[in-house]
């Protein structure tokens, strides 16, 4: 019976040690994204802004659990940033969302600083309601009146870990007004 039981043991024994252990197995799922404006604008002169930008957007990757082992497979390759838009006045006429390709790399638990954005085309704001508020269209919004136009921007990123696990951000919102002209 010990020559049986030796045997099963050596059997096991090579099996574990068969088994490397990889760093580059841990959970690549475990990756969270945060977004987040820095020195925003709060007020756009749509005469004076055709394609509008944002300061400074931050992508924070989050590790979902600290206590869990990290690998660079968790490192998020950025593709695409959305822009939608809800009316936070009476309104109910918006843009349509903007969506923008973006190649970058967050790191695991890093950040990535993007430097005056776009979150706005041209053809965004020189159709309606924004172009409402152009002065050669009367300089206010058609369907409520008011020479103030408030819209609500939710952004979010997509992107995909290397290790191949798709990862998007939660919404993030701004509210911003817009305004014939700022001067």
């Amino acid at each position: 019976m010990k020559p049986l039981k030796t045997v099963l043991l050596l059997a096991l024994a090579l099996v574990l040690l068969g088994c490397e252990e990889r760093t580059e197995r841990t959970d690549s799922g475990g990756v969270l994204l945060e977004v987040e404006f820095v020195n925003t604008v709060i007020r756009v002169g749509v005469e004076e802004t055709e394609v509008l930008q944002i300061e400074t957007i931050t992508v924070n990757s989050i590790v979902a659990d600290p206590n869990a082992t990290s690998s660079s497979l968790m490192d998020v390759q950025l593709r695409t940033l959305e822009v939608t838009f809800t009316r936070a006045d009476q309104g109910t006429r918006v843009p349509p969302p903007y969506v923008f390709n973006i190649i970058s790399t967050v790191p695991v638990g890093g950040t990535l600083t993007l430097t005056d954005f776009p979150v706005m085309s041209s053809e965004q704001t020189r159709t309606p309601p924004l172009s409402d508020l152009l002065i050669i269209n009367g300089g206010f919004d058609r369907e409520t009146g008011d020479t103030i136009i408030r819209l609500n921007l939710t952004i979010r990123v997509f992107g995909t870990t290397l290790s191949g696990t798709s990862v998007s951000s939660v919404p993030r919102t701004q509210t911003l007004e817009f305004v014939s002209t700022l001067l």
